[in-house]
Formats: structure tokens, sequence, C-alpha cells
């Protein structure tokens, strides 16, 4: 009876002993799986999406949506161009234009390069000019022109925006 008595005990304190915390310094610390880094928080990984970084507008995009009336103002100069409204987000251009004629059909490539080039003149952060002068296209981006002028946050529309683009422009590169 004396040696169940032991090997139980030595059992029972191997148990105890093997189901204790170990307090060395580090050993609480993850070793890398599910490990979360406060600077992950604040810059995650880019995965890239397809259905979330449509025309190059994706979530971190959106905090630099803005509105340029240099570039409208530059636009506006050209003397086939009555109203221009301009939303840059990363390198990108966005411009609704009405035209002095009246025209909200196809507008020429000639003019889009000037209008481009206006663009990429105002603001030399720009790589890509985006125009149309469809009417809906103008009114939408009026709306959203005066809804960050006017303070609105951003997040609230980006997905509107950038189904909208994506609509304008599908053979976006």
């Amino acid at each position: 009876m004396n040696y169940k008595a032991i090997v139980s005990s030595v059992m029972m304190a191997l148990v105890i002993t093997g189901c204790s915390t170990n307090n060395k310094q580090g050993a609480n610390e993850n070793l890398g799986l599910n490990r979360t880094n406060q600077d992950n928080l604040k810059h995650p990984t880019n995965v890239s999406d397809t259905k979330r970084n449509i025309n190059n507008v994706n979530d971190n995009d959106a905090n630099d949506m803005r509105v340029s009336d240099d570039i409208s103002n530059r636009v506006e100069a050209l003397k086939e161009v009555k109203d221009a409204r301009v939303i840059v987000t990363d390198n990108n251009a966005y411009v609704g234009a009405v035209l002095n004629d009246g025209g909200d059909k196809d507008i020429s490539n000639d003019l889009k390069d000037r209008i481009a080039d206006a663009a990429r003149g105002a603001d030399p952060s720009v790589d890509n000019v985006y125009v149309s002068t469809n009417p809906d296209f103008v009114q939408s981006m009026h709306k959203y022109a005066n809804d960050i002028q006017n303070g609105k946050p951003v997040a609230g529309f980006v997905d509107e925006f950038r189904k909208l683009v994506t609509r304008v422009f599908p053979s976006q590169k």
C-alpha cells in the first residue's frame, strides 16, 4: 500500500508542476502565431482585393480624396470648357466637365489630352486623368465636391464614388 501512495503522490506532484504557469521572462510572449503588433493596427498589410481597389480608390486613398480647385481653374481656362469639377484620389484626377458648346456626348481625344495636360500642370502628383462630359457624372462630381468642401466624411460616400467611376470609366487601367 505504501508503494501505491508514493507513486500516487509523485504523479500528483508532476501533474501539478506541469500545469503551473511559467513565470520566466518572456514566457508569456506569443511566438508568432496570431501575433499582433501596434504598428500593424496603424498600417495594415495592403492585400489586393479587386472589388475594393477598383480604380485605385481604396480605403487608404479615401482619406486622400480631395477637391482640386487649382485643376478645375486650369481646365476651365481652356476655351472649350465652361465648367469643371475635379476630385483627386491618390495619383488620379477625375474631371467632370461641361463644354461651352453644350456637348455631352463624345469628347475629342485632343481635348481630353489638353485637359489631362492642364491637370498634370496644376498638380504634378497626378499621373492619371479621367475626363467625362456625361451629365450624370458631372452632377455627381458637383455633389461629391460640395460634400467634401463642406466637411462631410468621405468614408460615407467613397463606395458610391468608386461605383460611379467604375461605371463611367469601365476600361480604366
